[in-house]
Protein backbone atom coordinates (compact mmCIF):
# COMPACT_ATOMS: atom_id res chain seq x y z
CA UNK A 1 0.00 0.00 0.00
CA UNK A 2 1.37 3.49 -0.37
CA UNK A 3 1.73 5.86 1.93
CA UNK A 4 1.54 9.66 1.05
CA UNK A 5 3.38 10.82 4.60
CA UNK A 6 3.93 9.07 7.94
CA UNK A 7 5.34 10.42 11.04
CA UNK A 8 5.01 9.42 14.90
CA UNK A 9 1.08 11.18 14.68
CA UNK A 10 0.01 11.01 11.36
CA UNK A 11 -0.51 8.38 8.29
CA UNK A 12 -1.91 9.33 4.75
CA UNK A 13 -2.44 6.39 2.99
CA UNK A 14 -5.05 6.16 -0.23
CA UNK A 15 -7.70 4.85 2.14
CA UNK A 16 -7.12 7.09 5.06
CA UNK A 17 -5.81 9.66 6.68
CA UNK A 18 -5.15 9.40 10.56
CA UNK A 19 -3.98 11.30 13.36
CA UNK A 20 -4.16 10.62 16.23
CA UNK A 21 -5.46 7.54 16.78
CA UNK A 22 -8.75 9.28 14.73
CA UNK A 23 -9.10 7.63 10.87
CA UNK A 24 -10.81 9.45 7.87
CA UNK A 25 -11.76 7.72 5.16
CA UNK A 26 -10.52 9.55 2.06
CA UNK A 27 -13.73 8.60 0.22
CA UNK A 28 -15.43 11.23 2.86
CA UNK A 29 -13.18 14.00 2.77
CA UNK A 30 -15.52 16.19 0.61
CA UNK A 31 -12.86 19.67 0.48
CA UNK A 32 -9.85 20.44 2.75
CA UNK A 33 -8.24 24.20 3.47
CA UNK A 34 -5.28 25.37 5.33
CA UNK A 35 -6.10 28.01 8.14
CA UNK A 36 -3.25 30.31 9.57
CA UNK A 37 -3.72 32.04 12.98
CA UNK A 38 -1.09 33.91 14.77
CA UNK A 39 0.52 32.47 17.35
CA UNK A 40 3.21 33.73 20.21
CA UNK A 41 4.64 30.38 21.43
CA UNK A 42 8.24 30.01 23.42
CA UNK A 43 10.24 30.27 20.40
CA UNK A 44 8.21 33.03 18.76
CA UNK A 45 9.23 35.18 21.79
CA UNK A 46 12.69 33.87 22.15
CA UNK A 47 13.19 34.64 18.63
CA UNK A 48 12.04 38.22 18.88
CA UNK A 49 14.16 38.81 21.86
CA UNK A 50 16.84 37.67 20.12
CA UNK A 51 16.26 40.22 17.40
CA UNK A 52 15.32 42.89 19.79
CA UNK A 53 18.53 42.60 22.03
CA UNK A 54 20.83 42.50 17.95
CA UNK A 55 18.98 45.44 16.76
CA UNK A 56 19.80 46.92 20.62
CA UNK A 57 23.77 46.27 20.35
CA UNK A 58 23.82 47.77 16.54
CA UNK A 59 22.66 50.84 17.83
CA UNK A 60 24.38 50.98 20.64
CA UNK A 61 27.29 50.28 18.56
CA UNK A 62 26.83 52.63 16.05
CA UNK A 63 26.11 55.47 18.63
CA UNK A 64 29.63 54.33 20.45
CA UNK A 65 31.46 54.67 17.05
CA UNK A 66 30.08 58.00 16.00
CA UNK A 67 30.91 59.23 19.34
CA UNK A 68 34.35 58.02 19.49
CA UNK A 69 34.96 58.91 15.90
CA UNK A 70 33.75 62.48 16.32
CA UNK A 71 36.58 62.54 19.40
CA UNK A 72 39.20 60.97 17.77
CA UNK A 73 41.41 63.83 15.92
CA UNK A 74 44.72 63.31 13.24
CA UNK A 75 46.53 61.42 16.08
CA UNK A 76 43.80 58.88 17.15
CA UNK A 77 42.95 57.14 13.68
CA UNK A 78 44.03 53.58 15.83
CA UNK A 79 41.74 54.35 18.14
CA UNK A 80 38.80 54.93 15.28
CA UNK A 81 39.89 51.59 13.31
CA UNK A 82 40.04 49.47 16.38
CA UNK A 83 36.64 50.43 16.90
CA UNK A 84 35.53 50.21 13.44
CA UNK A 85 37.48 46.50 13.30
CA UNK A 86 35.62 45.84 16.94
CA UNK A 87 31.98 47.01 15.31
CA UNK A 88 32.33 44.99 12.37
CA UNK A 89 33.45 41.47 14.25
CA UNK A 90 30.28 42.52 16.75
CA UNK A 91 28.14 42.39 13.41
CA UNK A 92 29.50 39.24 12.22
CA UNK A 93 28.97 37.14 15.58
CA UNK A 94 25.44 38.89 15.57
CA UNK A 95 24.37 37.62 12.26
CA UNK A 96 23.67 33.90 12.88
CA UNK A 97 22.01 34.43 15.68
CA UNK A 98 19.53 37.25 14.02
CA UNK A 99 19.21 34.64 10.71
CA UNK A 100 18.23 31.76 12.92
CA UNK A 101 15.79 34.12 14.93
CA UNK A 102 14.40 35.47 11.48
CA UNK A 103 13.60 31.26 10.51
CA UNK A 104 12.39 30.33 13.43
CA UNK A 105 9.92 33.78 13.40
CA UNK A 106 9.01 32.33 9.70
CA UNK A 107 9.16 28.48 10.59
CA UNK A 108 7.08 28.55 13.70
CA UNK A 109 5.49 32.31 14.02
CA UNK A 110 1.91 30.59 13.04
CA UNK A 111 -0.60 27.96 14.71
CA UNK A 112 -1.09 26.18 10.93
CA UNK A 113 -4.78 24.13 10.69
CA UNK A 114 -5.92 21.91 8.29
CA UNK A 115 -9.19 21.59 7.83
CA UNK A 116 -11.57 19.21 5.99
CA UNK A 117 -15.37 18.60 5.28
CA UNK A 118 -15.83 15.15 6.23
CA UNK A 119 -19.17 13.58 5.56
CA UNK A 120 -20.46 17.11 5.58
CA UNK A 121 -19.18 18.16 8.87
CA UNK A 122 -16.49 20.74 9.17
CA UNK A 123 -13.43 18.39 10.96
CA UNK A 124 -9.89 20.16 12.45
CA UNK A 125 -7.77 17.60 10.49
CA UNK A 126 -4.33 18.51 11.60
CA UNK A 127 -2.65 21.15 13.36
CA UNK A 128 1.22 22.08 14.11
CA UNK A 129 3.49 25.29 14.16
CA UNK A 130 5.79 23.76 12.06
CA UNK A 131 5.30 24.91 8.76
CA UNK A 132 7.44 22.51 6.88
CA UNK A 133 5.52 19.62 8.33
CA UNK A 134 2.67 21.40 7.55
CA UNK A 135 2.96 21.86 4.26
CA UNK A 136 4.03 18.49 3.54
CA UNK A 137 0.96 17.11 4.96
CA UNK A 138 -0.86 19.18 2.75
CA UNK A 139 0.41 18.55 -0.33
CA UNK A 140 0.24 14.59 1.01
CA UNK A 141 -3.64 14.81 1.10
CA UNK A 142 -3.81 16.45 -1.47
CA UNK A 143 -2.03 14.06 -3.58
CA UNK A 144 -3.87 11.43 -2.28
CA UNK A 145 -7.47 12.87 -2.79
CA UNK A 146 -6.16 13.72 -6.36
CA UNK A 147 -5.44 10.17 -6.79
CA UNK A 148 -8.51 8.57 -5.67
CA UNK A 149 -10.08 10.72 -7.94
CA UNK A 150 -8.15 9.57 -10.84
CA UNK A 151 -8.46 6.00 -9.84
CA UNK A 152 -12.20 6.84 -9.66
CA UNK A 153 -12.73 8.44 -13.37
CA UNK A 154 -10.29 5.71 -14.72
CA UNK A 155 -12.68 3.21 -12.93
CA UNK A 156 -16.01 4.35 -14.01
CA UNK A 157 -14.50 5.13 -17.82
CA UNK A 158 -13.54 0.70 -17.79
CA UNK A 159 -17.30 0.30 -16.33
CA UNK A 160 -18.45 2.59 -19.46
CA UNK A 161 -16.47 1.19 -21.77
CA UNK A 162 -17.66 -2.99 -21.21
Amino acid sequence: MRVYYQDSEICITPSAFRVGGQAYPLRDIEQAWRVRRRALGSRVKGAGSVLGVVVLIQVVLVLIGRWVLALTSGGMVLVGGVVLFVRWMIHLAAGAPALNALEDLRRYGSRLELWAVVAGADVLLFDTDDAVRHGQVCRALSRAIADRHAAQRAWRNRRRNT
